[in-house]
């Protein structure tokens, strides 16, 4: 028994003991391991409500998403994605993946979902949703076709994968994927417009509700009004004692709530050409002259010496721009037009040829596969045979067409001038352009197509012209130089505040910017992602490596960090003053207006050093006053007030106003209980959209370290 009191006198002493033993165990198991907790938190992009999102399931998503918009830019464009689009990609994915949970918390808990049965008739039943349809239209009759999208998915959803192979394969696969992708979106639709409606209904309006919004546009106003700004008092007239700011901001604290910031001081250097380098650039279009004008291989020559691609195919006169045109029009074969310097390059054209050709054809095609094969060429010539004795185009297109995207519309590739044509090489232009009715076949990059022309444009005077053109770009040396000079301010200037003092003296312009963890631009730079890691991973005075964005070069300063919470009073202090300033100048104004005790409207706009204006068609739902702007306490007295009544003085957000009211509409539609319950439940989805997600975010536990990886 003595033994075992004296065990439980020790209780405490062994659990610590024993806990700091087990921790050891642990801290070192997790070492040599190669783990740590900061390392196993880092592996996280995010945690939302206890859910992890890994970097693997993030980038897979990132992945995902880039591919789609580098596709419809291509599509679309014609170009691959503007500059800083990797970063808001990363910001979409992110919000994305973040609601996604969020959703799927709030609508399990309350027991919404899916079903599969409920998909299936979205995807391909009988209530196809219009992002589906959008997809599958018929192009003879601009509608869409059921028949396409259940033959697309008996393709891309087919278990033997045998079937196809190499690019063709390939392309089975991207398209499975993007329906899983389109289905993956259609559901969360869904499950958002159940989550939105069962939101809607709970908001449902009353009959006061109802009346209200009627009574709220119920009475239309005209009024004559004099103001006097707060502008018309000096702020230095104002006294504004610490105490009431501390007090305002105590009262209106909820309002600063912010995530964490970082400030930071940055100066910026164009990365441009020096004189010398326009000099060079000069030169070298001059020394390749003599080449361009004479050699036989234009195409070769220009692969290697040019900064605009050359395309080998004929093109619209009319389609260029007027100085191409000038010489295309003028010119003969071979002559040649330049150097001359435009829009920071040096050019120079060469004509290679004149034609009189059509600017477009529409085309359809059949396409095989590319390698040889005698299979391939049997089922190629039957096909080609059944078309010249009246065989279905579009039904074989759909049957024997491996160009999934053409095959589903018939095998129509729409209208193409040369310059998109040359892509399927110069026997493919020479039989659109310039031949005759019927069907051609050709070997293609692509592979092996049966092609009929189904229309042509007028033939119009067309010319091909070799452009070589050299942008003038800073040189190595230029580079070095620039690179150099920052570097060495740097090197001179690596504390903050020596970094802040010198930077004017050394021609540099500082700039301040606060950054939150989400943003993408920094300044006037598009995308500054870099830079706000760069902060997020840094200490108050850091001195920032040299970034090279946008064709500058940039360094930063840290200078400021405010942790995730209330923006401190010294962030808000302008806003608070400015809002005491206001109340502090109504308060005077009204004081002198009471002393004076104007009667009349006219004489209320001389003690204001006024004049009177006019505001038309005000009602109580008013958001913006034409001519005044937004000022609740008019829009609040004016359609109640009476005709010819001088009202005021009234305290507003821009100054000090006395109205009255000369004209009066009461509408006499009575009210139609129906069409205002449609308005107020449009408004309350309005809201809802734009801020049910905010406010599950708000509530929602979200561990965001985003920053850290992208």
């Amino acid at each position: 028994m003595a033994t075992l009191q004296k065990i439980r006198g020790k209780a405490g002493l062994l659990v610590g003991v024993i806990g700091v033993a087990l921790l050891a165990f642990i801290v070192g198991d997790l070492l040599n391991s190669g783990h740590t907790f900061f390392n196993m938190n880092r592996n996280k992009i995010a945690v939302v409500n206890g859910k992890t999102i890994t970097p693997e399931d993030f980038q897979a998503q990132v992945q995902t998403r880039t591919e789609e918009m580098q596709n419809m830019y291509r599509r679309q464009y014609g170009m691959s994605l503007p500059e800083g689009a990797a970063s808001r990609i990363n910001k979409e994915v992110y919000d994305q993946m973040v609601q996604e949970i969020l959703l799927a918390d709030a609508t399990s808990e309350i027991g919404l979902s899916v079903s599969s049965e409920e998909l299936a008739d979205l995807l391909q039943g009988d209530n196809i949703v219009p992002m589906v349809k959008q997809q599958f239209v018929d192009p003879q009759t601009g509608v869409f076709s059921k028949d396409l999208l259940l033959n697309f998915l008996q393709m891309i959803l087919d278990d033997d994968n045998s079937k196809y192979e190499g690019e063709m394969g390939q392309q089975i696969m991207r398209q499975r994927e993007a329906w899983l992708n389109l289905e993956k979106t259609v559901k969360q639709q869904q499950l958002i417009g159940k989550y939105f409606a069962l939101l809607s209904k709970s908001m449902a309006p009353n009959k006061l509700d109802l009346e209200a919004a009627y009574d709220g546009s119920k009475n239309s106003v005209d009024f004559a009004y004099a103001e006097q700004p707060y502008s018309s008092i000096a702020d230095s007239t104002v006294v504004i004692s610490e105490s009431e700011l501390k007090d305002l901001y105590n009262k209106e604290k909820k309002n600063f709530k912010q995530d964490e910031k970082r400030e930071i001081k940055f100066f910026a250097v164009d990365i441009i050409p020096s004189q010398a380098d326009y000099k060079m650039t000069e030169e070298k279009i001059n020394n390749l002259k003599e080449n361009f004008s004479t050699t036989k291989d234009i195409a070769g020559m220009l692969s290697f010496n040019t900064d605009v691609p050359y395309v080998d195919a004929y093109v619209a006169q009319r389609d260029m721009d007027p100085e191409m045109r000038k010489f295309a029009e003028t010119a003969q074969i071979d002559e040649v037009y330049g150097p001359v310097f435009e829009n920071e390059s040096y050019k120079m054209y060469r004509l290679i040829g004149k034609s009189v050709a059509p600017d477009s054809v529409k085309v359809r095609h059949i396409m095989f596969p590319l390698q040889a094969d005698a299979k391939i060429k049997a089922q190629m010539d039957s096909v080609l045979n059944v078309l010249k004795n009246g065989g279905d185009f579009e039904a074989l297109a759909k049957q024997f067409s491996v160009d999934q995207n053409s095959a589903m519309n018939g095998g129509d590739l729409g209208w193409l001038t040369e310059t998109a044509a040359v892509q399927f090489g110069q026997k493919f232009v020479s039989s659109s352009f310039n031949g005759g009715s019927g069907y051609f076949t050709v070997e293609t990059p692509y592979g092996q197509h049966i092609v009929q022309v189904t229309e042509r444009t007028a033939s119009i005077p067309k010319a091909k012209v070799a452009q070589l053109v050299l942008n003038v770009r800073p040189s190595s040396e230029t580079y070095s130089t620039l690179y150099n000079k920052v570097s060495s301010y740097i090197a001179e200037n690596g504390k903050l505040e020596s970094f802040e003092k010198n930077a004017k003296d050394k021609g540099f312009s500082l700039n301040t910017v606060e950054l939150t963890p989400d943003d993408i631009s920094v300044g006037m730079l598009n995308d500054g992602r870099e830079i706000v890691k760069w902060a997020y991973k840094s200490d108050k005075g850091d001195i920032s490596e040299i970034f090279n964005i946008e064709n500058k070069f940039l360094v930063a300063a840290l200078t400021d960090l405010t942790p995730a919470g209330y923006a401190p009073l010294k962030n808000v202090e302008s806003y608070l003053k400015m809002k005491l300033m206001a109340d502090k100048k109504a308060d005077m104004i009204m004081k002198t207006l009471a002393e004076k005790a104007p009667k009349s409207l006219d004489t209320y706009a001389s003690a204001m050093s006024s004049k009177i204006d006019t505001a038309k068609f005000v009602t109580f739902n008013t958001a913006v006053i034409t001519g005044i702007g937004r000022e609740p306490a008019l829009c609040g007295l004016a359609p109640y007030a009476s005709v010819n009544q001088l009202q005021g003085p009234v305290k507003g957000n821009n100054g000090v106003y006395v109205f009255s009211v000369t004209k009066k509409d009461e509408s006499s539609v009575p009210m139609n209980a129906e069409m205002e319950k449609q308005k107020y439940e449009q408004m309350m989805y309005s809201l809802l959209s734009s801020q049910v997600m905010e406010v599950m975010k708000e509530k929602a536990d979200i561990e965001n370290n985003r920053v850290r990886f992208f």
